[in-house]
């Protein structure tokens, strides 16, 4: 007898165990997806020659970018909805709160937020939504609990740029009138530089009630009006 219990016991201990690691291995799990950087030719003349454009005072006139760049496209989530925090229970997220989308170790959709409020501190909360149909449907933050949730969200794509060695920049832009004289600012930049590496005012004598023609490292521009905010022109030869 005493070795049927024994038997019954052991029998029971294993279902128990097997169905408390069934539970855990079907937990979403959060992972990254893939941002492999593309390397893309930036080589671009513009504006379109010979069409009409109007700018305003410190926008460029016309540019000329060589070289490339890396791109990196990821996929970000917007809540459409806020995530009510309740005390003791499940943290909170206010509506429009934007990370990085990420998949669920089945194939869902899923994001994980850093900084949710719970109590008083700031904890990571996970965010799935299994069906892929806009809606997260459930959370967890303590990575052995889920929470129903029934949250909308957006997704947009958000590419960043880094310059190469190599990529070259430079632009034409309007700077205003004095003194009877169109003001302008030529720029450089190379690489990454935010700052300009080169950067050169030079002016061009206003001649009113007439189109105005002139030459610059190459480009030929056409002014037909300009005043004091605002240039009108046509771009008849681009940078060398």
């Amino acid at each position: 007898m005493d070795k049927i219990i024994k038997i019954f016991l052991s029998i029971t201990f294993w279902l128990t165990g097997t169905i408390i690691l069934t539970a855990c291995s079907s937990m979403p799990k959060y992972q990254n997806l893939s941002t492999d950087a593309e390397v893309v030719n930036a080589k671009k003349n513009s504006p379109e020659l010979l069409q009409e454009f109007t700018v305003v005072i410190g926008d460029n006139l016309l540019s000329k970018v060589s070289g490339s760049y890396l791109e990196n496209k990821t996929q970000s989530v917007s809540l459409l909805s806020k995530i009510q925090y309740i005390n003791d229970e499940q943290p909170g997220l206010t509506k429009g709160r934007t990370t990085v989308l990420g998949m669920s170790s089945s194939g869902g959709n899923a994001a994980c937020y850093n900084d949710a409020k719970y109590r008083d501190d700031l904890v990571k909360f996970c965010l799935f939504d299994e069906d892929k149909d806009g809606y997260f449907e459930m959370g967890s933050f303590t990575g052995d609990e889920t929470y129903s949730l029934n949250i909308p969200y957006n997704i947009f794509s958000d590419n960043s740029r880094t310059p190469e060695r190599g990529y070259f920049r430079k632009t034409i832009s309007y700077k205003g009138l004095s003194n009877g004289k169109i003001n302008f600012n030529y720029s450089e930049y190379s690489g990454s530089m935010a700052r300009a590496t080169l950067s050169q005012e030079f002016s061009i004598v206003n001649t009113k009630d007439a189109h105005i023609l002139f030459n610059f490292k190459g480009a030929e521009i056409k002014i037909k009006h300009v005043d004091l905010l605002n240039i009108t022109y046509e771009v008849i030869h681009h940078f060398r």
